[in-house]
């Protein structure tokens, strides 16, 4: 469950992190190039480009992460629950790479039971079956991530979120740890709070 050689130099601070999720941006996984922090929050800002900045997040997330072993190889599962321009946004990551794996992005339905095979699963606040799609991967090593205020009390990893004119995260470590996902110590850091309560 090491992680890649390179990442620990790699994400310091949280200058760095966002460095690192501008450049995925501006390497083509989003359409918008965008500028962090966020700015002003007000009803004129691109949705478009707040989705492009949940996706750049998203994918440095796993960057961070570790899996058990005995993972699949041959390809890194990105599995999205969303509306149309959120799945859109992420679509730009389809065949990118993630720890040494090319992304294969899957769209994951209401009502859907094949979230089982996904290495990283994110679920939008919109989705209607977020309870019954977390609850299916509680104890699967797949990386929840969502932006629901209720997400991590649901049984989420990793919530996203605006605050302070920029995206933040919360963690929930005890939820990783009963996936049996290493987070990274530097990406624990970043985080606004991290909920260390050991998994049963």
């Amino acid at each position: 469950m090491a992680f890649d050689a390179a990442l620990p130099g790699r994400l310091l601070n949280h200058a760095t992190f966002l460095d690192t999720t501008a450049q995925i941006l501006r390497r083509g996984l989003a359409a918008v190039l965008c500028s962090l922090p966020l700015g002003s929050l007000t009803a004129q800002v691109d949705t478009a480009r707040i989705d492009a900045i949940r996706v750049a997040f998203t994918l440095n997330f796993a960057r961070y992460t570790a899996w058990p072993e005995g993972a699949p190889a041959d390809s890194f599962r990105l599995c999205v629950s969303a509306g149309d321009s959120l799945y859109e946004a992420f679509s730009s990551a389809d065949n990118t790479m993630v720890r040494g794996r090319p992304v294969r992005l899957r769209r994951i339905a209401a009502g859907a039971t094949d979230a089982v095979r996904c290495d990283l699963l994110y679920v939008s606040g919109t989705a209607e079956n977020r309870s019954a799609l977390l609850h299916s991967v509680a104890s699967l090593p797949v990386l929840t991530v969502g932006d629901d205020p209720m997400f991590l009390g649901s049984g989420g990893t990793i919530r996203l979120f605006t605050g302070d004119q920029r995206m933040q995260f919360d963690i929930n470590l005890a939820q990783a740890e009963r996936a049996r996902l290493v987070l990274s110590p530097q990406l624990l850091r970043l985080a606004r709070s991290v909920n260390q309560d050991k998994a049963p």
